[in-house]
């Protein structure tokens, strides 16, 4: 009798266990995705203020083309 009560009480701690490294994983994987988003947003407006300077550079030089490209 007393072994079943320990396998019981075993399983259960295997389950709490199990139902508490599956929340873990997926708290990382929502803070993962929480990073990219915050990585690929800042990236994208510095791609877009560079796209924005480099064309007004470009118009402040007109017998500049192709720039860089050679």
């Amino acid at each position: 009798m007393r072994t079943r009560t320990r396998e019981v009480v075993r399983m259960l701690a295997t389950f709490r266990h199990s139902a508490h490294c599956r929340r873990l994983r997926a708290a990382a994987a929502v803070q993962a995705a929480r990073d990219l988003a915050n990585e690929e947003s800042p990236e994208s407006e510095e791609d877009d203020k560079q796209a924005d300077s480099s064309a007004a550079d470009e118009r402040h030089r007109p017998g500049k083309s192709h720039r860089g490209m050679h």
